[in-house]
């Protein structure tokens, strides 16, 4: 497995962590604290694989999957939206917001990884 293809793999480890606090936080009424014993025991044991700390950009990327999922829930909103029989209707929120917030996060973690990466290929600067 060449270094790009692992340094991938600690990437997307660190997002699964980066996912897993997010999600516990913002659930943590209902399955926050279970997930976030869950997260806790990944993040330990992939802090103490010093070979996967250059995917820790991987933490900000994951944070930006919960948004996103709940941008896709809400993408009907927002407002009021009822089914096509008119059964049921549930109150949604704007998902530009949670979209957003996903992108950026997502973005800004890729980048980071991606100029680290870039910096540790080419060596110390002068």
């Amino acid at each position: 497995m060449t270094v790009i293809k692992r340094g991938w793999i600690w990437f997307l480890a660190w997002a699964a962590v980066g996912a897993g606090g997010v999600t516990a936080l913002l659930t943590v009424l209902t399955v926050g604290p279970y997930v976030a014993v869950l997260t806790l025991v990944a993040a330990v044991l992939l802090g103490r694989t010093p070979r996967s700390h250059g995917g820790l950009p991987g933490l900000v990327a994951g944070a930006g999957v919960l948004p996103l999922v709940v941008a896709w829930l809400n993408r009907s909103g927002p407002g009021n939206v009822c089914t096509a029989s008119g059964d049921s209707c549930t109150e949604e929120w704007s998902p530009w917001p949670w979209l957003a917030a996903g992108v950026v996060l997502i973005a800004v973690g890729a980048a980071i990884w991606a100029r680290r990466g870039a910096n540790s290929r080419t060596g110390p600067r002068p």
